[in-house]
């Protein structure tokens, strides 16, 4: 059964520039259709078959007149047919006319071979005499048997001359590690798109030619000596839009993930995305030079941060957060109840200078106690925090009766209240206790529907571990 896989492939084949050689002034294009069953799914509102026949049709319009082009299909003859493959048109002279009559009489039903029609366009290719640039534009993976990247890696190295480059095209799936793996292994890009503007610009940049005279970064991405999965984006120095991008996974097909590029100097931004709090990495001012390859691994091996919280020397429940040194950056958080499965609570970071923030969540009106600019190295970082409180447990009677009153208690100090409650007329409620900072406080006691009764007020002072006891009298 197909699983959501494919929308289309286009095999897109122009000239394969090698690195050391000029351009040339015509191209030669072969397009591999996916026409199968699920090319019927619509996203936003169209089909997925009308969306690429109108792209595609647009961008072959669009082709210089001395084109060679030819069209291959597969899936659109026979359900459940992995050999349903058929060259529409051989690479010729391109014919817009003839092109257009061939993709608009599809009609989606198969299967998804992506590995045999790789193999299939693989034989014409081989016929020709020109370098090719393959575009695989899908909507899911293979359904059907083989595999495709292994398949264009060894096509490259018994020196068939193309580039692959890869379209996901509304895709579902979380790992799309096969089809970015046909990508690097046949020296392009993984482009997604999610709409017709997408695919549009997607197919736009596919064939654009291959950068002369450029070299190839090479982004390893491990955690404690294994491959992590992390995105990967390279800037070219001192622009805002991304040169190329891509997803490392933690397969060695994809893992390091290699990247041709025009030569310059760029800034690369990792972020591994399958992390706790998403780490991200960059850096600044790499040279890719000519006709040479940089290798850059960008580790995310973490340190180990523990932070125990106490109130008065015991366990205590808080809310712990670790930021970026100077900034309101969150990198993760947690909380650490008051028990030893949880407290001290622990966190695993990259290395680098943090600010830590515990607010408790035991203490009404306490404030959020800072430790700034912790310096974590592979050496684990301990750290730990005491809060201290008192009890104040506050009554109200009228004529010797439990009495319903709103209580509000303010700092003497900083005048702001620090909590609130309601004492009912029920014994579990009345006394109402709170757990307060060490201090002085001012305590109002309103009545609740008791017009004859005037407002009290009263001043405490609560020590650390004591329980200081009030009762408004009326």
């Amino acid at each position: 059964m197909k699983t959501n896989f494919t929308l289309s492939i286009l095999l897109l084949c122009c000239f394969f520039y090698r690195i050391n050689a000029q351009s040339a002034t015509s191209s030669n294009v072969l397009f591999v259709l996916d026409a199968s069953g699920s090319m019927w799914q619509k996203l936003d509102g169209e089909f997925k078959i009308a969306t690429a026949k109108t792209v595609l049709q647009k961008l072959v319009d669009g082709l210089p007149a001395d084109t060679r082009a030819g069209l291959i299909a597969y899936g659109h003859n026979r359900k459940s047919d992995c050999k349903d493959i058929e060259t529409l048109l051989s690479i010729n002279t391109l014919d817009k006319k003839a092109f257009a009559e061939k993709l608009n009489a599809l009609n989606p039903q198969g299967m998804t071979p992506i590995a045999k029609s790789l193999e299939h366009a693989l034989a014409l290719i081989e016929k020709e005499t020109n370098p090719i640039t393959c575009i695989l534009v899908s909507d899911g993976l293979e359904t059907c048997e083989g595999n495709a990247c292994e398949l264009v890696r060894q096509a490259k190295m018994k020196g068939v001359k193309i580039t692959v480059h890869v379209i996901g095209f509304g895709l579902a799936e979380k790992d799309l590690s096969a089809l970015e793996c046909i990508a690097q292994a046949g020296g392009g890009q993984y482009l997604p798109a999610n709409n017709a503007g997408e695919l549009s610009r997607a197919l736009e940049k596919t064939v654009e030619q291959p950068p002369v005279g450029g070299g190839y970064l090479s982004v390893k991405t491990t955690l404690e000596g294994k491959p992590v999965d992390a995105l990967v984006k390279v800037f070219k120095k001192g622009e805002t839009k991304e040169t190329t991008f891509g997803r490392t996974y933690n397969k060695p097909e994809t893992n390091p993930r290699v990247m041709l590029l025009p030569a310059g100097t760029y800034e690369l931004y990792v972020e591994a995305i399958t992390l706790n709090g998403n780490p991200k990495q960059t850096y600044k001012d790499l040279i890719v030079k000519g006709n040479d390859t940089l290798f850059q691994t960008v580790d995310f091996s973490q340190g180990m941060v523990e932070i125990l919280v106490t109130r008065n020397d015991a366990l205590s429940d808080a809310v712990v957060a670790l930021y970026k040194a100077g900034t309101r950056e969150l990198v993760t958080q947690t909380r650490s109840y008051n028990n030893t499965s949880a407290n001290p609570v622990k966190f695993k970071v990259l290395p680098g200078i943090y600010d830590v923030e515990i607010k408790t969540v035991e203490i009404s009106g306490s404030s959020v106690f800072r430790i700034e600019n912790q310096q974590l190295s592979a050496i684990p970082l301990s750290l730990k925090h005491n809060f201290t409180s008192g009890e104040l447990n506050v009554g109200a009677r009228k004529g010797g009766d439990l009495t319903d009153v709103v209580l509000t208690v303010y700092s003497k100090t900083s005048g702001k209240e620090v909590a609130r409650g309601r004492t009912y007329t029920a014994a579990t409620s009345n006394p109402k206790s709170f757990t307060l900072e060490p201090g002085q406080y001012r305590v109002e006691a309103t009545p609740v529907n008791a017009k004859d009764l005037q407002k009290k007020t009263m001043e405490v002072e609560v020590k650390i571990g004591e329980t200081v006891t009030r009762t408004a009298e009326w």
